[in-house]
């Protein structure tokens, strides 16, 4: 009987993980802190911050950068943005797709115009509030994926927010590894980024509480990476993303802007 397991050397796993392609922010700070030049397909990473420390905003920029064209190194490809808490805006989101593709033109230096309608069709949003909603689509997900091959990056935002309520702990643990477990499959095998952001909680301990990512410390090592996100200098839109978990470098701390036009350096 022929074994099911294919058994690697160290060689080959090296050559596996350094041609995955990666999505890159727009800042290239915060490209170099994530160890890859942004994120690397077949990872889940998980963005973890209080409201207004960008979380959204990055989402939305790799939906943009996810289309850079194949002739500036980019995967000119499609993004899913799974939103289960209504942060999605979608003029938000054109100002910084058009922005991003506009700088892409500037750098090739062409003059192609660039046709909004084809560039929307490359971004699919569902939305999924509530938790029946949310496990149902994303049982429905392989069936989206082998219908759009395209697709390079799911975004799901937030990942907290459909087991707030009527669920006990015990089944949100369980039924939340079997969520995960399957889509790591999916991106694994489809060569797919998937982004979750992640809500912050207070955990009381025995003189005083801590704020910590939600959903519990057996969920923060069911991701790649962990990245956790700060506004330290809101009224300047600076923001700080600290390297708390991963698997391909080591921890640290990056700056980077949210301006108008999306994700850059800072200034």
């Amino acid at each position: 009987m022929s074994s099911e397991f294919k058994i690697y050397n160290a060689t080959e796993l090296w050559q596996i993980e350094t041609s995955l392609p990666s999505i890159p922010t727009f800042s290239q700070n915060l490209d170099k802190v994530l160890g890859s030049d942004g994120i690397q397909l077949g990872s889940l990473t998980e963005l973890l911050g209080l409201p207004g420390s960008g979380k959204t905003q990055l989402c939305l920029q790799l939906c943009a950068s996810v289309q850079i064209p194949k002739a500036l190194g980019g995967l000119s490809s499609e993004a899913l943005y799974i939103d289960t808490n209504t942060n999605f805006t979608l003029s938000r989101f054109k100002e910084i797709l058009f922005s991003s593709l506009a700088k892409c033109q500037r750098i090739m230096d062409s003059s192609i115009p660039i046709r909004e309608e084809d560039a929307l069709k490359k971004f699919h949003y569902v939305k999924a509030i509530g938790l029946e909603k949310f496990c149902a689509f994303l049982y429905q997900l392989p069936n989206f994926i082998r219908n759009k091959p395209n697709v390079k990056l799911i975004v799901i935002d937030s990942i907290a927010f459909p087991f707030k309520d009527g669920i006990s702990m015990k089944q949100r643990t369980g039924l939340l590894f079997r969520l995960m477990a399957d889509l790591q499959k999916l991106t694994l095998k489809n060569q797919i980024a998937v982004v979750l952001t992640n809500e912050m909680t207070t955990r009381i301990g025995l003189s005083t509480g801590a704020i910590v990512g939600s959903l519990g410390d057996t969920w923060s090592h069911r991701c790649n990476m962990r990245v956790l996100l700060s506004a330290p200098e809101p009224l300047e839109n600076i923001r700080l993303a600290a390297i708390l978990k991963s698997n391909i470098v080591a921890e640290d701390v990056g700056k980077f802007q949210i301006t108008h036009e999306g994700i850059r350096d800072v200034q």
